[in-house]
């Protein structure tokens, strides 16, 4: 049964113009579900310049996102009364902090009957340890006051409270499933659709792209799509493409997203910048830079590009939005693997796998495949087949209303 007005409460430390993108993601999502009959409200950061979002309030008073600040939580809660709160949880979303894992316990005492459901966006959870000494002991307090049993250093009680847990991608699911006995049983992975407007496809857009690109008529352009940040594998794939530049002349790397806020891990995109020059690659790759969320750019510069690689260091999972672009595009692509391998990711099926941080397989894998159409083509079928499957907008809302209704349902109250 469709819970039609269905109050909604959706949580999250991040939401645009920040430059992430989990922020790009939530605000869609949550114009997607008020399109789709919800009544949304969105408690976020107070950060400048926040959009007006279609079909939902939102509403940017938090200040911080640290023990003082709970508080303002439950009173806000309290006036909108949802049926669900809807918490989007990625550790630096809430500058790592420790308290909103304790959200999911505090808002069902605040608001009996409420049901919580979180999305796990990556299964990097809070960092107590870099808070102060009080701060560790206040979270002790807290976790002791709701009870001893299941609770995560990083995550709290916010697996063991929420009536349902979303995950972006199994290896994910998996790696949470420790921190929790029979987790699987309430929870559901959807991978993140392309977050970004798509352009028409064909030839008059792909000329577009490649001329935003600067690629020439015989180049085969190499693509990376994301935001710029360590973790990405971008100083492997410059270093990469060094290798195939020198190999064969007329191809071109096209580095397509703009820098993340500043994580406070010392990274600078400058440093990319200066590693393209000193490789003598200044006229072969070419930056897009930051480009508006609004806009087709991005699809555009997608349209321009050959092949995609994205040589993500922990490897490549479902979740990654930049593979749902890709796979969008129709792009074949070169990507890694990781620790938990992801299964819906077959090598030579539907992508090309190597290991992550490896510069000279990356390297040969992009020589191998620039130079064999037949590839191209098998892995190109193989990633629309992955895109119909879970990279769509229409499918990711209809499987989140899917876990809502299951939450509300009279079934899941007895």
């Amino acid at each position: 049964m469709f819970h039609k007005r269905s109050k909604i409460l959706i949580i999250t430390g991040v939401f645009p113009p920040m430059a992430i993108a989990e922020a790009d993601h939530i605000a869609r999502l949550a114009a997607e579900l008020g399109a789709a009959g919800y009544s949304v409200d969105v408690l976020t950061s107070n950060v400048p310049n926040v959009p007006e979002t279609p079909n939902c309030r939102v509403h940017p008073i938090m200040t911080g996102w640290k023990w003082a600040d709970r508080g303002n939580i439950r009173r806000f809660a309290r006036q909108i009364r949802p049926d669900i709160v809807f918490i989007w949880f990625v550790g630096p979303a809430f500058q790592y902090h420790p308290m909103i894992t304790f959200a999911a316990s505090e808002l069902k005492a605040a608001l009996p009957g409420v049901k919580i459901i979180t999305q796990v966006t990556a299964p990097n959870g809070s960092r107590p340890k870099q808070f102060p000494h009080a701060s560790r002991l206040l979270r002790k307090a807290v976790g002791f006051a709701h009870g001893r049993t299941h609770v995560d250093y990083s995550f709290g009680t916010l697996l063991r409270d929420s009536d349902r847990v979303v995950a972006m991608a199994g290896p994910h699911l998996d790696r949470l499933a420790t921190m929790l006995p029979n987790l699987e049983s309430k929870s559901a992975i959807i991978p993140p659709p392309p977050l970004i407007v798509m352009s028409e496809p064909g030839a008059a857009s792909r000329k577009r792209g490649r001329e935003m690109l600067k690629a020439k008529d015989d180049e085969t352009v190499f693509v990376y799509f994301g935001r710029l940040y360590q973790g990405k594998g971008l100083e492997s794939l410059i270093d990469a493409f060094a290798s195939v530049h020198a190999r064969i002349p007329n191809t071109r790397l096209a580095i397509v997203g703009g820098p993340i806020m500043d994580r406070g891990d010392g990274w600078k995109v400058e440093d990319l910048y200066a590693q393209a020059d000193r490789l003598g690659l200044a006229d072969g790759i070419s930056w897009s830079g930051e480009f508006a969320f609004d806009s087709d750019a991005a699809s555009l510069y997608l349209r321009g590009g050959d092949i995609a690689v994205l040589p993500f260091a922990e490897g490549a999972a479902l979740n990654n939005s930049s593979l749902a672009a890709a796979a969008g595009h129709d792009l074949p692509v070169i990507t890694t693997n990781s620790e938990r391998p992801e299964h819906e990711l077959v090598d030579g099926e539907n992508v090309l796998i190597v290991p992550p941080s490896n510069v000279d397989a990356l390297a040969a894998a992009m020589i191998r495949l620039a130079g064999d159409t037949q590839l191209q083509g098998k892995l190109r079928e193989g990633v629309r087949r992955l895109a119909d499957k879970h990279f769509t907008w229409q499918g990711s809302v209809a499987s989140t209303i899917a876990v809502f209704e299951d939450a509300l349902s009279p079934q899941a109250a007895a």
